[in-house]
């Protein structure tokens, strides 16, 4: 009788373990925060493989730029920059179980090596953001540019 008894709570208890363990802690609005600074400061670092591994290897840019492209462009845009300076302000920030999706605004100011030029950046963003082996990763990114 005993094993019997042992046996069904294994049975029951073993299930509800599993699950436990692969239910993703949900996402934080304190934890988004903390995730989109460190994307501006790695940008701004021009740091590529610090700022890249932000990035799920999923990931899509304006619904359409892969993982590869996005490293290609924002390898250019690093390789030509003496610097960045990045403005963000936050509008929302959507957390749930799986992800978080974020939307705001950007300025960036990008003064090249060259010629002592500068160019103005600005216009909305948005972010999907994902858990992927306990980090947040983008899995999508999306910005317009105002005119």
């Amino acid at each position: 009788m005993r094993k019997v008894i042992y046996f069904v709570l294994f049975i029951l208890i073993i299930p509800a373990l599993i699950e436990a363990q692969a239910t993703p802690a949900p996402f934080t609005e304190e934890e988004v925060r903390q995730f989109i600074n460190e994307y501006k400061e790695r940008f701004v670092r021009l740091d590529l493989d610090a700022y890249m591994a932000l990035f799920s290897v999923e990931a899509a840019e304006n619904r359409m730029l892969p993982y590869a492209d996005i490293q290609m462009a924002y390898k250019r845009t690093i390789a030509l920059s003496q610097s960045i300076q990045y403005q963000m302000k936050i509008y929302s920030i959507q957390t749930y179980a799986k992800s978080a999706f974020v939307q705001g605004r950007y300025e960036i100011l990008q003064a090249f090596k060259k010629g002592g030029k500068a160019r103005l950046m600005r216009g909305d963003i948005q972010w999907v953001l994902v858990r992927e082996d306990g980090s947040l990763k983008i899995r999508e990114i999306n910005y317009g540019k105002d005119r």
